[in-house]
C-alpha cells in the first residue's frame, strides 16, 4: 500500500523507536523492542469498526452492521434497487435475497450452486445470473419466477441494466456479452477475444463498459454497437469496473502469480475462469497474489493509480472522486484519493467483500466466509476494536513494557501464546492497560504475543486516534551450536586474507614468530593470498558454529590423545573459526579435538549458554620412518630393506642410483598400507650399492633417507 510519513512530532518518536529496535538487532540477545508505527504496519492487523489513514493513524471508523447473515459461505452478487430496497446472489446453495422494508426473503432457490449476478430493473423486476450451466432468471414484484435467458455459453458473470431499461449479460468460455430486450429477444453484440466477460457498467454518458477475463481488457460498446478496446492491462482480469461523473474510468485488476495468470476459484484468489466455476468456496491466494486500479482518463493514457498485494473483488466510486475497493483476504475496505493515497475506511468480520452497491447515503456490501449483507454510513462505530498481527519472539520471551502514542480514549489489551495463530490455548486478554507512557506486559511469557486497541466515546469532539504502540521483549537466550569441524590434511596451511606477507590464517602470533625466525625469509616467498600452502608440523582447523541470536561467540579448544580420559585445555578465548596447531608440541599419536562455544560475550552470567562438539580422529606423527637395509646379494646385485614407523602407514617409497632421479619401488606385498613393509631392489650390473640412496616417506609426509651400504 502507498505509505506517507506522519508529523515530525509522530516521525521522531517512530525514528527513535527505529533505532532502539535496530541496536536490539546488534545485540540480538538483549531486549527487542517491536514496534507498530506505519500505515504498513497496521495492515498487517484486523480492523474493526476502526480506519487507518495514508500517515498511519488508527482511528475510529464508520459503523459496520450486519443487515442479513445468509447463513451461506459467499454471497456472490449485490444490488439496490428503489427505495431501501436491496437484493443479494449466494454461494454454494444458489438463491436470490431480497430485502424490503427491512424484512429480508428468499425469491428464488435454484437447482445451481451459486447467483453470479443480480440486477433490479426499474419497475422492480430483479434478474439473477446462475452458475453454472449459466441461466437468467426473472423475478417479480409478487415473488413469481422463471428463466428469461438461456444462452449457449456455461458461465453469466454480469448484469447489467441501461438507461432504456435493457439488459446486458456479459458471459463466458468463451467471451461474449449479450443485450436482452425486456420481451426477452437477444443480440450478442460482441464477442472479445477472451475468456470471459466478467463485468460491466455503465459510464458518464451511458455507454456500456465491459471487463474481460483471460486476458484482461477494457472494452466500450458505443451507439451503433461498435465496441472499442480501451485498455489492455496485460493482467489476468479486468475484475470491477466504475465510471466518474466526469468520464474518467476506473478498472481494477486481479493477477494471481507474477505472470498475471490466473488461479482457479470464482471470487477467491483471482479468476472468474471456467475451471473455477464448480468450486464453492474461494481458493486460498497465491504467494504473489496482486491487484492494481488504472486510472483510464477521457483523454491521455490509461495509469496505475493503486497496487497492492490484497484482493481488489469490486470498486465503486466513492465521495469527492475517491475510488472504494473492496478486497480479501482480510475483508478491507479502502477509499483511494485521486492522489493515489489510501485509507483503510473499515474492516468486516469475514474473510472477503466480495460487492458493494450504494445508495441514499449508505454503502451495502456483501462478504464472504462468512456470506453476510453488511452496511456502514456516516455513524462512527463504538466501540472500534484493532486486533495487531501476530508477534514472533522466535522462542520463549519475557514481555517487559507496553507503551502508546494516541489521543483521545484508547485502551490497550495484550494476550500470549505458543501457537502461531490465537487459539483456545492462548492466554486470555489482559486487564486493560490505561497508562500510555508505559504498563508492564500483564500476559504470560511465552513466544507470541499480539495486541488489542479498542477506541470508545470521550468526552471529546476529537475522535481517538492511535499513532505507535511499542512492545519491549527479552527473547529467551538460544544455545550456540558447533554445527561441524574440518581437520585438514597435516602440513596444510593458508595464507590470511588480506596479507601480503604469506601470514598463516588461524596461527597464533607467537607461533608464527618462532617460526619466522628459524625459517629466515621462507614465508615471504609464499603464494598469492589465499592460497593453500604446506608447512610440515602444522595442523589446521576449521568450524562452523551458529546461534540464532547472532550473538559474539568466542570458543575454548582442548584436545586428548588417544588412551587418555582427560581433555587438556589448549586455547580460551579464541574468536575466529580456524585455528592452526603446531604438532611438534606434543607425542606423536591419534588425538581428538574438542571445541566449545560459548555467547557469553553477548549475555550475561545468567543467560550464557555453551555448546561443543569433537572433531573426527587425527594422527599427529612428526617423526620420520626407519629403514634397516639388509646387506646386499650379489649376481644379480639385490638389495633388501624394511621400512618401519611406529605411528602412521608408509605411503611410498624410492630410491636414487649415484644421484639420478628417485624411482618408486612396490613393497613385495604389493601395497604399501601398513607401518612395516618389506621390498627389494635389483640393481643394474656393476651397481655400486654404496652409492643407492634409499628415500621414504610416511602417510603423514615424514621422509627418511638411508644410503646402501
Amino acid at each position: 500500500m502507498t505509505s506517507f510519513s506522519r508529523s515530525p512530532r509522530a516521525a521522531a518518536l517512530a525514528l527513535g523507536l527505529l533505532t532502539a529496535s535496530a541496536l536490539a538487532t546488534l545485540h540480538a540477545s538483549g531486549a527487542v523492542t517491536w514496534t507498530t508505527a506505519s500505515q504498513a504496519d497496521f495492515l498487517k492487523g484486523q480492523a474493526i469498526g476502526v480506519s487507518v489513514d495514508e500517515v498511519g493513524r488508527v482511528m475510529a471508523a464508520p459503523a459496520v452492521s450486519v443487515l442479513h447473515d445468509a447463513a451461506s459461505p459467499q454471497i456472490w452478487s449485490l444490488a439496490t434497487g428503489a427505495g431501501d430496497v436491496w437484493v443479494a446472489g449466494t454461494g454454494g446453495d444458489g438463491r436470490v435475497l431480497r430485502s424490503r422494508a427491512g424484512q429480508v426473503a428468499t425469491i428464488l432457490d435454484t437447482a445451481e450452486t451459486n447467483i453470479y449476478a443480480v440486477a433490479v430493473a426499474p419497475d422492480g423486476r430483479v434478474f439473477a445470473a446462475s452458475g453454472p450451466d449459466g441461466k437468467v432468471y426473472v423475478i417479480d414484484a409478487a415473488g413469481a419466477s422463471k428463466v428469461f435467458f438461456d444462452p449457449a455459453e456455461k458461465y453469466i458473470w454480469a448484469l447489467a441494466i441501461d438507461a432504456r431499461g435493457r439488459l446486458w449479460v456479459g458471459a463466458g468460455s468463451p467471451a461474449v456479452i449479450y443485450r436482452v430486450e425486456m420481451d426477452g429477444t437477444s443480440t450478442a453484440i460482441y464477442k472479445p477475444a477472451a475468456a470471459h466477460v466478467v463485468s460491466l457498467a455503465l459510464d458518464a454518458t451511458g455507454r456500456m463498459l465491459l471487463g474481460t477475463e483471460g486476458p484482461g481488457r477494457v472494452y466500450r460498446i458505443d451507439a451503433t454497437d461498435r465496441p472499442t478496446a480501451l485498455f489492455d492491462s496485460g493482467l489476468a482480469e479486468i475484475r470491477g469496473l466504475a465510471a466518474a461523473p466526469d468520464g474518467t474510468i476506473f478498472a481494477s485488476t486481479l493477477a494471481a502469480d507474477g505472470a498475471g495468470g490466473a488461479a482457479d476459484g470464482p471470487g477467491g484468489a483471482a479468476s472468474l475462469g471456467a475451471s473455477a466455476a464448480a468450486s464453492t468456496s474461494p481458493a486460498a491466494p497465491t504467494t504473489a497474489r496482486k491487484s492494481v486500479i488504472y486510472r483510464i482518463p477521457t483523454t491521455g493514457l490509461p495509469e496505475p493509480l493503486w497496487e497492492t498485494s490484497d484482493l481488489v473483488y469490486d470498486i465503486a466510486m466513492g465521495d469527492a472522486g475517491a475510488i472504494l475497493a473492496a478486497t480479501g483476504p482480510d475483508g478491507h475496505i479502502f477509499s483511494i484519493r485521486p492522489n493515489g493515497t489510501d485509507v483503510l475506511i473499515n474492516g468486516v468480520d469475514a474473510k472477503q467483500v466480495t460487492r458493494m452497491a450504494r445508495a441514499g447515503g449508505r454503502t451495502l456490501l456483501a462478504t464472504a466466509n462468512p456470506g453476510r449483507v453488511q452496511q456502514f454510513g456516516t455513524a462512527l462505530a463504538s466501540p472500534g476494536t484493532f486486533v495487531s498481527a501476530t508477534r514472533d519472539a522466535k522462542t520463549g520471551a519475557r514481555w517487559g513494557t507496553i507503551r502508546w502514542e494516541a489521543a483521545g480514549p484508547v485502551t490497550l489489551y495484550t494476550r500470549s501464546g505458543n501457537t502461531d495463530h490465537p487459539d483456545d490455548s492462548w492466554s486470555d486478554w489482559s486487564a486493560p492497560y490505561t497508562v500510555a507512557a508505559g504498563t508492564p506486559v500483564q500476559s504470560p511469557a511465552a513466544r507470541y504475543l499480539q495486541w488489542k486497541a479498542v477506541f470508545t466515546p470521550g468526552a471529546s469532539s476529537t475522535p481517538a486516534a492511535l499513532t505507535s504502540v511499542s512492545v519491549g521483549y527479552m527473547p529467551a537466550n538460544a544455545r550456540p551450536v558447533v554445527t561441524s569441524i574440518t581437520v585438514h590434511p597435516p602440513g596444510a596451511v593458508f595464507q590470511k586474507p588480506f596479507s601480503d606477507d604469506g601470514a598463516i590464517a588461524g596461527l597464533d602470533d607467537a607461533t608464527a614468530q618462532q617460526r619466522r625466525a628459524a625459517q629466515g625469509d621462507a614465508l615471504a616467498a609464499a603464494p598469492a593470498m589465499g592460497r593453500r600452502m604446506f608447512q610440515k608440523g602444522l595442523q589446521t582447523f576449521s568450524w562452523r558454529a551458529e546461534d540464532s541470536d547472532s550473538d559474539r561467540l568466542t570458543y575454548t579448544l582442548s584436545y586428548r590423545r588417544e588412551g587418555e580420559t582427560s581433555w587438556h585445555e589448549w586455547r580460551t578465548g579464541w574468536l575466529d573459526a580456524m585455528i592452526v596447531w603446531d604438532t611438534t608440541s606434543v607425542p606423536d599419536g591419534r588425538y581428538t579435538l574438542k571445541i566449545s562455544v560459548t555467547d557469553a560475550a553477548s549475555n550475561t552470567a545468567d543467560r550464557a549458554l555453551t555448546g561443543e562438539r569433537e572433531s573426527a580422529p587425527f594422527e599427529i606423527d612428526n617423526t620420520a620412518p626407519v629403514i634397516i637395509v639388509d646387506a646386499a646379494r650379489p649376481v644379480p646385485t639385490r638389495v633388501t630393506f624394511r621400512v618401519r614407523d611406529a605411528q602412521s602407514a608408509i605411503d611410498h617409497v624410492e630410491y636414487s642410483i649415484a644421484g639420478a632421479a628417485f624411482t618408486p619401488i612396490t613393497p613385495i606385498d604389493g601395497v604399501a598400507d601398513s607401518r612395516e613393509e618389506q621390498y627389494e631392489v635389483v640393481l643394474p650390473a656393476g651397481t655400486d650399492p654404496a652409492r643407492v640412496m634409499i628415500r621414504a616417506t610416511d602417510a603423514l609426509q615424514n621422509v627418511a633417507t638411508q644410503v646402501v651400504k
